[in-house]
């Protein structure tokens, strides 16, 4: 999830947890130790672009780790109290319950989370939430200025986080319940049209859970279209080839099969001008809300290219994408009046 969504949970989870020990202490150390498992960004910069994809929401965000950095956290945040034992109990429940729901609710999105890391490179990913989700992050949002504003009453603050937490629960098992049904009817839609596939890929665009990016791949690429919960209609207008053969000489080179792990499978190659040749990761929608996977604008894009040493050189290809009122009302047109 995004920063701004991680900081209203961990703040919302720091009253309910902690809000009649530590007061309005709980909002902000909770949304400080939310944050905590995002600051892997910080290593990013000396990574490769591969590296740095698969880092990001990895150790930071496994089981292990925020097991092992609650015993630190609480060590240290009970040094200069007097009720030491006391509030060490506290601090465990308030860092346990922020760390743990922050790589919890990063797994229902499609960038991939190492729980399991050391032990599994595995990355989960539900697919159903996209990055950010205003319905979502809506009840949290609206209950943090209640914090700030009642100081005393402690009773009414518990009522109104936990109301506001039991909304957004309720709203992320609605996108699961969203994807199970969207994924049914697409396969069904695919069996009657008698179109063969390989695998399938929802994932909802930015903002909304009502209108959703669908990849469908065969043997020689893969069809994307968007699709509207409202009106259900799909057409699968673009295809893009996998061309797998313009990247065989860098099969056996590890930073390049760093980005086909990261992918899951789900990518294309092209070539450019001057023989450059380009990898797509075609699992997210463009940000410019014009919600299609097309080339020029994918998130995830890097250029390849062999140095006079043979070794391999990888950019990321920023894509060519731009917000405006017109295309914004375009997606508001999708997810309400379409």
């Amino acid at each position: 999830m995004d920063s701004i969504s991680h900081i209203l949970i961990g703040a919302v989870t720091g009253e309910i947890v902690a809000g009649n020990k530590l007061g309005k202490k709980a909002v902000f150390w909770g949304a400080a130790i939310a944050s905590l498992p995002d600051l892997d960004v910080i290593a990013q910069p000396f990574l490769q672009p591969a590296q740095s994809l698969l880092f990001h929401r990895g150790p930071t965000h496994s089981v292990l780790f925020c097991t092992l950095i609650v015993l630190l956290i609480a060590k240290l945040l009970t040094t200069n109290h007097k009720k030491k034992r006391q509030n060490f109990v506290v601090w465990i429940k308030l860092i346990s319950w922020c760390l743990f729901s922050h790589i919890f609710i990063d797994c229902f999105n499609s960038y991939g989370t190492a729980i399991f890391y050391p032990f599994s490179n595995f990355r989960v990913s539900f697919d159903c939430v996209g990055i950010v989700d205003i319905f979502l992050i809506l009840p949290l949002a609206i209950a943090l200025p209640c914090f700030i504003f009642i100081k005393k009453r402690i009773k009414l603050r518990k009522i109104i986080a936990v109301s506001a937490m039991f909304l957004s629960v309720l709203y992320l098992g609605f996108t699961v319940f969203n994807k199970i049904s969207l994924d049914q009817k697409i396969r069904l839609r695919l069996d009657n049209q008698n179109i063969s596939y390989d695998r399938i890929l929802t994932s909802p665009l930015p903002l909304t859970n009502f209108v959703w990016l669908v990849i469908v791949e065969d043997e020689d690429g893969f069809f994307s279209a968007n699709y509207s919960i409202k009106n259900e209609q799909i057409h699968f207008e673009k295809y893009f080839p996998k061309n797998y053969y313009l990247a065989e000489n860098f099969n056996k080179n590890a930073e390049f099969m760093r980005l086909v792990r990261f992918s899951k499978g789900f990518y294309c190659i092209s070539k450019g001008e001057n023989d450059e040749i380009f990898f797509y990761d075609l699992r997210f929608a463009s940000f410019d809300f014009d919600g299609t996977a097309d080339l020029d604008k994918a998130v995830f894009a890097h250029r390849l290219k062999m140095n006079e040493d043979g070794q391999l050189i990888m950019e990321h290809h920023y894509p060519k994408r731009k917000v405006n009122m017109e295309k914004l009302k375009r997606y508001y047109r999708q997810i309400i009046n379409d």
